[in-house]
């Protein structure tokens, strides 16, 4: 697997939520870097009702401060 090209800062991230069945994931890529995730990845948000994976947490924590920026509905 590719490393998202990003430099991921190093933050505290909340520990990953692992998708449930009644929550779908959103899309197979991660919206910030647009890498392809599946849905092994640790890195999750739950969002609006759905899963958002991510390639790492600088990922994640990009997407979390601006979720609208990345088209995430």
């Amino acid at each position: 697997m590719f490393a998202c090209q990003q430099n991921a800062p190093k933050t505290n991230t909340p520990t990953a939520a692992a998708a449930g069945p009644d929550l779908p994931w959103a899309t197979d890529l991660d919206l910030v870097c647009e890498m392809k995730v599946d849905k092994t990845v640790e890195d999750t948000v739950h969002y609006h009702g759905k899963v958002y994976g991510f390639c790492n947490p600088g990922c994640k924590e990009t997407f979390l401060e601006n979720p609208g920026k990345y088209g995430a509905q």
